[in-house]
């Protein structure tokens, strides 16, 4: 009776279907996986790759693919090939997409067999198309590079409350490195790293007003890189001081124009266009030397399309009405405005400007004007100036239309001016109001958004970035002969100047 029992059990083993996890093993050594970076590179090469969504109706439904990537809802179909009319021609590249990857891996298999040649799978599933870089998920963060990004998304209750609109400030001060500019100081690296395009050892050249410079810094001492940034002295002490402190080689510059107004040449002594020449000067010596160029480098927009705003589409539950941001090198509002209007182009797009710019004029007239100017190693348009400039903000608001700003007007629905003291006041706001302490770019998004919830009224969600922290900015703003000298000290009211001194 117990070697019949025995037999019986070996029949029932033999009969028993393979485990799920032995089912994908399998398939795992027929099929190439590809990564979120990986991905990046293959949309990069071929715009017309196919991503199929192999989910169950309710997944797609709680977590749906952006429409960049073109999705095709074939569902579980393709496991069973009954997907006849959905699928793309033998020829095309295809990804496969499921909810966490190994439903994917085995519809690559499946496909392959059905004669597809180029098919692949992605390891992150559709969360990481979704939730954006891979680095950002685990629990356990591996080093600088895994802490960037996923940064909390904070209710101002208290202009929450008074304008009748939930407004969201993407707490970006909460990076590692301080600031928004750590996700494209990241971007910029891996990408010339999978172009090949530094080696080990290299050094990286910058021009920055300060947080790309102390990102890329954080970036390049994790990745072994020395970093030359060349930045105006008349950014904050602050900043200045913890490049220094992060091992960066600091070239501080005159504010002079960007080229000589009476020959009309590059002014090769202006920042913008003294990095990018101080590495083809080197490369020129054999040096092993690279400038990333934030201006005109689209990973510095990629950054934000892969990151960023998937996060803001995630934490608002796909409920957000508009959107505001000012801009410099176009990088943070351009990748955001296009993944959120890729979701729903009823989304508001608004270019936030500070007095002093040219932005405004562009993005509300489109007026270019005729007059040239060089931007990093590009010529490019030059709109009407406003007068005057603004001490309160550093790094947003220029006259250079940059690569990555090229196709943003088409997402943009409308432009704010914001005054410097509306936007000084508004630091001190938070600070006393909101307990949240920003710099001066952060404190103009959040006028603008105020702005809008009066324009929208009642009922609607406004995000905003918090772009860095206050403690960026004290040698300024709690400097009272500073702010006496800017003429903003008389717009604090009273309670709000005790701190200054």
């Amino acid at each position: 009776r117990k070697g019949a029992m025995h037999r019986v059990e070996a029949i029932a083993r033999q009969l028993q279907p393979k485990p799920w996890q032995k089912i994908v093993d399998e398939a795992r050594e027929e099929v190439k996986e590809v990564g979120i970076l990986e991905l990046h590179e293959m949309f990069r090469r071929n715009p017309n790759l196919r991503v199929l969504d192999v989910r169950e109706d309710k997944e797609a439904e709680n977590m749906p693919i952006p429409s960049w990537f073109r999705p095709v809802r074939v569902g579980r179909g393709v496991l069973e090939r009954d997907v006849v009319g959905k699928l793309p021609n033998l020829e095309e590249e295809i990804l496969c997409v499921c909810a966490g990857g190994s439903r994917s891996v085995k519809a690559a298999q499946v496909m392959q067999e059905m004669g597809y040649k180029k098919v692949y799978s992605l390891k992150e599933g559709a969360a990481g198309l979704c939730k954006g870089h891979p680095l950002n998920n685990p629990k356990v963060k591996k080093g600088f590079l895994e802490t960037v990004g996923n940064t909390p998304l904070i209710r101002l209750n208290k202009l929450s409350e008074l304008t009748g609109c939930e407004i969201l400030g993407k707490a970006e001060f909460m990076n590692p490195g301080g600031s928004v500019k750590d996700r494209p100081a990241l971007q910029l690296i891996l990408d010339a790293e999978r172009r090949g395009l530094i080696k080990p050892g290299a050094t990286i050249t910058e021009a920055t007003s300060g947080n790309t410079g102390i990102g890329l810094a954080h970036v390049c001492n994790a990745r072994g890189y020395k970093l030359v940034v060349c930045m105006p002295k008349t950014m904050s002490l602050e900043k200045q001081r913890t490049l220094k402190q992060l091992g960066a080689k600091v070239i501080l510059t005159e504010p002079i124009p960007l080229k000589d107004p009476v020959t009309g040449k590059p002014n090769m002594d202006h920042y913008h266009n003294l990095a990018p020449l101080l590495a083809k000067q080197g490369r020129d010596r054999g040096e092993n030397i690279f400038c990333v160029n934030q201006w005109q480098n689209t990973a510095n927009r990629e950054a934000h399309y892969l990151t960023t705003g998937p996060e803001i589409l995630q934490q608002t539950g796909g409920k957000i009405d508009c959107f505001c941001a000012a801009t410099g090198t176009g990088g943070t509002i351009g990748g955001i405005s296009r993944y959120l209007k890729d979701y729903s182009p009823k989304t508001k797009v608004v270019l936030v400007d500070c007095f002093g710019s040219a932005l405004h004029s562009w993005a509300t007239t489109g007026d270019e004007g005729t007059e040239k100017v060089l931007a990093g190693e590009r010529w490019c348009p030059k709109p009407k100036m406003s007068p005057g400039s603004s001490p309160v903000t550093e790094g947003i608001g220029n006259s250079i239309i940059t690569a990555n700003m090229e196709g943003l007007r088409d997402y943009i629905d409308d432009c704010i001016q914001i005054p410097d003291a509306d936007a000084i006041r508004m630091v001190f706001r938070l600070l006393y109001e909101e307990a949240i302490f920003v710099g001066g770019s952060a404190a103009l998004n959040v006028c603008a958004a105020v702005e809008m919830a009066k324009r929208l009224g009642p009922g609607h969600t406004i995000v905003t970035i918090l772009c860095d922290s206050g403690f960026r900015y004290g040698s300024k703003f709690f400097n009272k002969q500073w702010m006496q000298e800017k003429q903003l000290y008389d717009f604090l009211p009273p309670e709000h100047r005790e701190g200054i001194e």
